[in-house]
């Protein structure tokens, strides 16, 4: 999500908010107390940290919104990618992940600069994530049997 413009989850936000005519206490209510309009203000104007999949889906519910939507505006997909045949494996492995972990501004930032590359240049940059995966696993090894 970049610091220079309004993230794609805001701009989403702010928009079905006014499609339909709601408050950011409206979409508290509606979330049946999942999230808090000090919140949703915060996602509005792009400063909310660590959005778990617990607040996305209490966020999608106040707004009356597919979960699935929600996420892909989270994340930077564009809703024209619908269109197109999914390997719904990936999506699966997505909120499987999302559900371990707290969604950071870093780890949502990441995402979306990686999805702007290339299929040769992710395939670069996932064998690097992948190295430095095992070379950081080596150093702890070393050092526990050392």
């Amino acid at each position: 999500m970049s610091k220079t413009s309004k993230p794609e989850l805001s701009r989403y936000v702010e928009r079905v908010m006014k499609e339909k005519h709601l408050s950011r206490r409206d979409v508290s209510l509606r979330s049946g107390g999942g999230i808090t309009d000090s919140y949703v203000s915060a996602i509005l104007s792009g400063s909310a940290k660590n959005l778990s999949i617990d607040k996305l889906k209490a966020l999608a519910h106040g707004l009356r919104v597919r979960e699935m939507a929600l996420i892909r505006a989270a994340f930077g997909l564009s809703e024209a990618s619908d269109d197109r045949p999914a390997d719904h494996s990936h999506n699966l492995l997505l909120l499987d992940i999302t559900k371990k972990t707290l969604i950071s501004y870093d780890v949502a930032e990441i995402v979306q600069e990686v999805l702007k590359l290339s299929p040769a240049e992710r395939a670069v940059v996932l064998q690097y994530i992948k190295r430095v995966g095992r070379t950081d696993r080596k150093i702890h090894r070393k050092r526990r049997s050392g």
